[in-house]
């Protein structure tokens, strides 16, 4: 048998982590030691609160049973309690769903709104998921170029009024990944008026809320402009804050008419998160997780340092953004970032993303991340130093020694 697969996946390509997984096995396989700094797989564990929660309710004779679809009534008001505090804003349970992760949530959100043939907008460079769901729904991304003299902001007077007139979703992602850039108020406040006009629904991934790393935090929400709980769905993670990223849990914020398709797809398509991992989750959102948040912070913030420090004395160029666990890095010598990332692994072993896994904006850019062990990125800064010892200007001859 020849199975043939549908039609729609012929827009969508293989995972880029997963295909980076396969060729960091490959290399560790032939005896290479290698530093990872691809993947945003923070390198804390959960805190012990967190633990105990899900040791404890996993105990109970009921734990094995079916979760509400839209999560728990104690988790979701957890939650709205969370972002109340967090935020000073208004928000209730009705407004919370629960998903097995924000990438389930995000994924499904263009299966809610997305009819094949219509189209919705999405950030380049921008996370993978949001251009595969628009093409699993059957339909069209259409990207919205993010460059760095806007400091990564879209233009939205770019947009084309022909080619968007059968838009029906936008995705923004801010904290941004890969760059690390951060939205504005004016900025947010330009995207909300957008989408209302054109009656869009805006899916805004706030994955990166607590990782602020200079200013104040939190990150913006852009439920705090006027007008935003009309448009915007607005998604949250337990992964990168609380270390969580295996239990696999997420949240979306957004008025009932909002989310109720939404809840619909995932209802058909997900049975909800173990009862226990809710239960992990309430405790993560105590405020007396707070100080372990500010210890990862200055942990991203030290690693930051000192790959910016390496990258700047060999000539290289990179953002230093103020939020995230992210260096974005222009290849040197007029590569592209997937060239310069083989590069970086055949000769020093150390694994970053290339750029273009996230768009055509990607192309000359390399994603380092921060999540590895504090040993392994100051390897990583070693290795950096003596494969080019003069300078990224100069190709390496040949590898370093491991």
């Amino acid at each position: 048998m020849s199975p043939i697969p549908a039609n729609r996946l012929r827009d969508v390509p293989r995972y880029i982590f997963s295909t980076l997984d396969q060729r960091i096995e490959q290399a560790r396989q032939g005896g290479r030691e290698i530093c990872d700094l691809s993947q945003s797989d923070p390198n804390w564990p959960a805190s012990d609160a967190v633990v105990e929660a899900l040791r404890t309710a996993a105990l109970d004779r009921n734990a094995h049973r079916y979760p509400p679809y839209e999560g728990t009534a104690a988790l979701r008001e957890a939650f709205a309690d969370w972002y109340r505090r967090t935020y000073g804003a208004t928000c209730s349970r009705e407004q919370v769903l629960i998903f097995e992760g924000s990438k389930l949530g995000l994924a499904i959100m263009s299966l809610a709104y997305v009819d094949p043939g219509e189209s919705a907008l999405v950030p380049d460079p921008g996370y993978p998921t949001y251009a595969a769901s628009v093409a699993l729904a059957g339909g069209e991304a259409i990207p919205l170029a993010l460059r760095p003299e806007l400091h990564f902001l879209p233009d939205f007077g770019e947009l084309d009024d022909e080619r968007i007139a059968n838009t029906r979703l936008m995705f923004l992602n801010y904290p941004h990944n890969p760059t690390g850039a951060t939205a504005t108020v004016p900025f947010l406040e330009e995207t909300v008026e957008l989408c209302r006009k054109r009656d869009i629904p805006l899916a805004y991934d706030l994955a990166y809320a607590r990782i602020v790393l200079r200013g104040q935090g939190p990150a913006l929400s852009v439920r705090a402009v006027r007008g935003a709980e009309h448009v915007a769905v607005e998604f949250f993670t337990f992964s990168k804050t609380y270390d969580m990223q295996g239990f696999r849990l997420g949240a979306a914020i957004g008025n009932p008419d909002l989310l109720a398709p939404l809840a619909r797809v995932h209802e058909n398509v997900a049975a909800g998160a173990y009862l226990p991992i809710q239960a992990a989750g309430r405790a993560a959102l105590d405020p007396h997780e707070d100080q372990a948040i500010a210890e990862r912070v200055a942990g991203y913030v030290r690693r930051q340092e000192t790959l910016s420090k390496v990258i700047a004395e060999l000539g290289g160029h990179a953002t230093r953004p103020d939020a995230t666990v992210y260096l974005w890095m222009h290849a040197p010598r007029g590569m592209t970032g997937d060239t310069f990332a083989t590069e970086l692994l055949e000769k020093a072993g150390i694994a970053v993303t290339p750029g273009i896994a996230f768009g055509q904006q990607g192309d000359h850019y390399v994603r380092i991340s921060l999540t590895a062990e504090d040993d392994e990125v100051d390897e990583a800064a070693r290795r950096l130093r003596a494969l080019y010892s003069d300078g990224f200007d100069k190709a390496p001859t040949r590898g370093i020694a491991r």
